[in-house]
């Protein structure tokens, strides 16, 4: 049966009052595929375990990083194990109680015509009940609704999951999604999830290197110097209405403090070991397409700097750049990286980003205001912006490595 024009006006309310981290992809088919679920618990309480072990702990030892579940931790573990019991086409994959948040990986089996929403709702009941078990509400007994009419008693509308009269939802309304497509990106998904705990420990040991230093300034870090360097671009100097365009759309996404209407202050965050962006040398990595025949020269004089101590400084756009990153992830070198978004409230670096920060190899620059993305598009206006932001911080010119 079609949706009547009310129950249309209803979803697009509620998707339009949910945080845009907890919006559905309109082109994602949610009967199907592998998808990682976050849970967070109402008002973030630490209901569900507490941390424990050391970071670096070995598995099975009393030093090992884990939650401690509560019973309660514990009942949403179990839940959790029994979706497949109540839709065969899930299998679940993986699955961490944190204090204040869960997170799952589940696998929709081909040819099912569940909704994942319908799914999580259901495992988001079950946790609630779980909850109220926990907090002694007899909910099993409160079959009616006290204030119906006598003549027309109706059963509770079963919103579990978000709202009832009978209790508190253990969770908060909405749930983030992210869909993992190839094998990799699956095994991914996984590794984060059971890393948890230990990261948790290390970001509370090393507490200051991933605190996020907002609304930073440099004196060389203007106006004027982000919008030269879009309009002295090959393409955007030959086309007037394509720079103001472009130059358009870099404003609107700067963090900046509007001083004034012609120069705005502009603004750098970042995360990470301050002494990197104080040493005493750094060096630029911008490949560009002119100089790829001089790839292996570049490539090498930039280890080379990093090998004796300089702080390589890039923002790592092209296949080239991220290639030499991996170097310098793989020999354990300083560098920084300028981010093509800003950093949100709860940010931290993932994967092997995430042990170089804590190992004070990493700082994560921006001079962007936030905005939420499932897929970060970085166009050539972007890009041309964060270069300039790597000469302002390397204080080298694009092509120091040739006299090398």
């Amino acid at each position: 049966m079609p949706l009547t024009y009310d129950q249309i006006l209803k979803i697009e309310k509620k998707e339009a009052e949910l945080p845009e981290a907890k919006r559905r992809d309109k082109l994602t088919d949610y009967r199907e595929g592998y998808f990682h679920i976050t849970l967070n618990v109402r008002d973030e309480a630490p209901v569900l375990g507490y941390m424990a072990g050391k970071a670096g702990g070995k598995e099975g030892t009393a030093d090992e990083p884990r939650v401690e579940m509560t019973e309660l931790g514990r009942g949403v573990e179990e839940t959790w194990h029994t979706v497949p019991q109540f839709h065969p086409q899930v299998e679940v994959i993986a699955f961490q109680v944190m204090p204040e948040h869960i997170h799952g990986l589940v696998h929709l089996k081909k040819g099912g015509t569940t909704h994942l929403g319908r799914i999580v709702n259901g495992f988001m009941i079950g946790c609630t009940h779980r909850y109220w078990d926990t907090l002694g509400i007899d909910w099993r007994n409160m079959k009616t609704d006290p204030s119906a009419s006598a003549q027309g008693k109706r059963q509770w509308q079963d919103r579990d999951h978000t709202r009832s009269y009978r209790g508190p939802a253990l969770f908060v309304r909405g749930y983030n999604d992210v869909e993992a497509v190839t094998p990799d990106e699956v095994q991914t998904k996984i590794d984060y999830i059971r890393s948890n705990p230990e990261r948790r420990i290390i970001k509370g040991e090393r507490r200051p290197l991933f605190a996020i230093h907002r609304a930073m300034r440099s004196r060389n870090w203007t106006w004027e110097g982000a919008q030269r360097a879009v309009a002295a671009d090959r393409f955007f100097s030959r086309n007037a209405d394509a720079c103001r365009t472009a130059w358009e759309k870099v404003a609107r996404r700067l963090n900046m403090k509007e001083a004034s209407l012609s120069s705005p202050l502009l603004h750098i965050d970042y995360l990470g070991a301050p002494t990197l962006l104080n040493a005493a040398r750094k060096v630029s990595l911008i490949c560009h397409r002119a100089d790829a025949g001089l790839f292996e020269q570049q490539r090498k004089a930039v280890m080379e700097a990093a090998r004796e101590g300089a702080v390589v400084v890039s923002a790592f756009i092209s296949p080239r750049e991220r290639e030499i990153m991996k170097e310098l992830m793989v020999e354990q070198l300083p560098f920084i990286q300028v981010m093509d978004n800003g950093f949100s409230e709860r940010y931290k670096p993932g994967g092997k980003a995430f042990y170089a920060c804590a190992e004070s190899r990493l700082v994560q620059v921006s001079c962007w205001a936030y905005e939420y993305q499932k897929e970060t598009a970085v166009s050539r206006e972007m890009c041309l912006v964060m270069n300039e932001l790597v000469r302002v911080i390397s204080k080298v010119e694009d092509g120091w490595w040739r006299g090398v």
